[in-house]
């Protein structure tokens, strides 16, 4: 979160019961109407939701059930739980040494302040980018629980007013070769029937490369997709930084040629202007990315220039749920469209329904993983399911998912 206007709307919030020292000196250095690049998401009167403090004894990342699960406790015992991504394996260092002391003996209910205090104090903000915005995007997610559990509420009821109880899905296919083509799409078809969708995600091109097998791949796949599917089939296509500008173009204007609606990433995602270019050539395709960006500023010069017309923040890899709401509002004022990143079918999923919930500016169908004949896990619930396209969002407390005690007694301590 951008600190001047965090600073600057925290002190406005009378219920916070408190003046930042720091603010007053940055009004007294900016000027009582500086201006401010980002819009926000509303801050959440937490002290009258929780008027008792909320301090955070410990902060565990624990493996168990083959995954690793990021564990708030409260003085009182009460947990806030979250699964961590598969990046979190290669950032531990980054989260004990740099982040948890933000956390550690620290009120929950100044989590805002907290996430930005793990960002700028002791110059952690020269760590920026995903590593360093995952780890604290971790300890977010699972102080919301926390919070969740404490107030017997949704996150989202802690955030605001939601506007949906459930959204329509796609089926993601993660298939570049290596099986006969036919086989894949007719395994697509098959997922569509048994979920109820209307929509899937293909892959194209190579991943970071597009070598002539992947382009030949690439023209043998998109039409048979259309074909078996049907013209009422709503058909996205990742790209995930395989083409040049000039390769970005051409395959967009062939995936136009097949009533593809949405084309994420074609270029490499630092590629900003390239990325533009191929974006204002096409005309009858929605242009997607942000997956791998997290920075604000970014978001906003992306949304503000016209890069992209779908905006997906990863609810992780950008800090957890409130910069992703804030990524909203800031696409929001350009007129963008907003799709969190979010491609399992797992506790993973949790902070992806409380953005679901609250969002306006949220598009499409989102995302999600269907693997028929895979039995729904016994050591977390709900099963994570879809019914008639649609993928409901619990009422239930914190982030929607309740662990099986069970699970704790041979966990394995990462942190």
């Amino acid at each position: 979160m951008n600190r001047h206007h965090f600073l600057k709307t925290l002190t406005g919030v009378a219920t916070l019961a408190f003046t930042s020292p720091m603010a007053e000196a940055d009004n007294r250095i900016l000027g009582s109407a500086a201006p401010d690049p980002f819009p926000n998401w509303p801050l959440p009167d937490l002290r009258k939701a929780l008027p008792n403090p909320v301090s955070i004894r410990s902060v565990e990342l624990l493996k168990t059930q083959g995954r690793m699960l990021l564990v708030v406790t409260a003085e009182d015992g009460a947990k806030g739980i979250t699964q961590c991504n598969d990046r979190m394996p290669n950032l531990t260092s980054l989260l004990k040494g740099l982040v948890l002391p933000h956390f550690l003996g620290k009120d929950a209910r100044d989590l805002p302040q907290l996430v930005d205090n793990a960002y700028r104090l002791n110059s952690n903000y020269k760590y920026a980018g995903m590593p360093l915005w995952n780890s604290i995007g971790s300890v977010e997610i699972a102080t919301w629980d926390l919070l969740g559990q404490l107030t017997r509420k949704p996150v989202y009821a802690l955030l605001g007013k939601p506007i949906r109880n459930e959204y329509e899905v796609y089926i993601s296919d993660f298939y570049r070769g290596g099986e006969l083509v036919g086989g894949v799409v007719n395994r697509l078809a098959e997922k569509l029937v048994a979920t109820g969708a209307r929509g899937v995600k293909i892959k194209v091109g190579g991943r970071m490369q597009n070598t002539p097998e992947d382009d030949r791949r690439t023209r043998q796949f998109v039409p048979l997709v259309r074909k078996t599917l049907g013209d009422a089939a709503i058909i996205y296509a990742d790209g995930n930084g395989s083409f040049s500008t000039k390769e970005g173009i051409e395959a967009g204007k062939f995936l136009e040629s097949y009533g593809v609606a949405i084309f994420e990433e074609p270029c490499s995602f630092e590629d900003e202007d390239g990325m533009r270019q191929v974006n204002q050539a096409l005309t009858k395709i929605m242009l997607a990315g942000g997956e791998q960006d997290s920075s604000l500023y970014r978001f906003e010069r992306l949304s503000r220039t016209g890069v992209y017309d779908l905006y997906q923040p990863d609810l992780y890899y950008n800090g957890g749920i409130l910069r992703t709401l804030q990524v909203a509002e800031i696409v929001r004022q350009h007129g963008k469209q907003f799709a969190p990143h979010t491609p399992k079918a797992d506790p993973l999923i949790g902070p992806f329904w409380q953005v679901a919930a609250l969002a306006t500016n949220l598009y499409g169908l989102q995302e999600f993983v269907y693997n028929p004949g895979e039995k729904p896990a016994s050591w977390y619930s709900p099963a994570i399911q879809v019914q008639n396209g649609k993928m409901t969002i619990p009422n239930t407390p914190g982030l929607g998912i309740q662990y099986d005690e069970g699970i704790w007694k041979g966990a394995e301590r990462v942190v």
